[in-house]
């Protein structure tokens, strides 16, 4: 129960932050920032029809796909959030036009809206729209949620080029990008960590550095080489991003010639990252502690 009101609280604020962006950045300023809101910009241009009765009626089919594909539970979440967000678009209707530069529309407008869905996502439901879209392509693709919300909202903003000029739709492609990178900051953290992996005959020298002077842990990891056969070991360590410039320097200082692969670790838990380090040795870690 507890959970269910956190994420219902998560939904609400998270609806009421993306309708001040909606209704004091995009709407006056034209920006048809993709999925059904956006098309709710070019619908109220083209034919003067209300933003908030047009998310209203159109989230009833998407509903019922929600309902087949995502489940009971997250239906009756995106219910909320699809009757909620259409409700605080309404209320915040009469915040003023906080700027008539397009532009700047785009781009704070973006962050305000991107921050909104992204706690709204973070409350595992959605707004509805194509939001529900949006997570179906989640759930059954490896693509993550940023990528997927950035194609099925790139349909709504191509419907922009009907209803406003060529300018117009650019400074919404601008804002999805926008709203489409705060959603992602949001989803795997702002500063993500590195997965550092080493294959160096002074791969002993190399980690007696990780451990005495970047003071993380290192794994050693038996190999063979695909093309001589040759048993080696490769050494698999974390670190901060901020660290891999000087960690790979120190490396090459090392041996010039190590074999480095560098890849993004954009969730890590653990003792040093997310858990206090300690200095005892743990005969289950994989990583071990100094």
């Amino acid at each position: 129960m507890t959970k269910l009101l956190w994420n219902l609280l998560l939904v609400s604020l998270g609806s009421i932050c993306a309708a001040i962006g909606f209704n004091s950045m995009f709407l006056h300023n034209h920006i048809a920032s993709g999925g059904m809101v956006g098309l709710s910009v070019s619908f109220q241009e083209l034919f003067d029809w209300n933003p908030s009765t047009f998310l209203l009626f159109t989230n009833i089919p998407l509903l019922l796909l929600c309902l087949i594909f995502l489940g009971k539970d997250t239906f009756l979440k995106t219910l909320f959030g699809s009757w909620f967000y259409p409700i605080a678009i309404k209320l915040t209707a009469g915040l003023p036009n906080l700027t008539e530069n397009p532009l700047l529309a785009a781009l704070f407008g973006g962050v305000i809206v991107g921050f909104g869905l992204g706690l709204v996502f973070w409350g595992n439901s959605s707004t509805g729209g194509t939001g529900i879209i949006t997570q179906i392509i989640h759930k059954y693709s490896p693509l993550s949620l940023s990528l997927a919300m950035a194609i099925t909202d790139g349909f709504s903003v191509a419907m922009g080029f009907v209803a406003f000029d060529v300018d117009t739709v650019m400074y919404s492609i601008i804002a999805l990008g926008v709203i489409s990178y705060t959603v992602y900051l949001m989803e795997v953290g702002p500063s993500s960590a590195r997965n550092m992996m080493i294959i160096s005959p002074q791969n002993q020298a190399i980690q007696s550095y990780i451990s005495s002077q970047l003071d993380r842990g290192v794994s050693r990891i038996p190999i063979q080489g695909g093309y001589t056969g040759q048993e080696k070991t490769m050494l698999m360590t974390t670190i901060s991003s901020r660290e891999v410039y000087h960690f790979e320097k120190a490396i090459l200082e090392i041996d010039p010639i190590a074999f480095i692969v560098i890849t993004p670790a954009s969730h890590v838990r653990g003792r040093g990252f997310s858990l206090t380090k300690h200095y005892e040795l743990a005969e289950q870690d994989l990583i071990l502690p100094m």
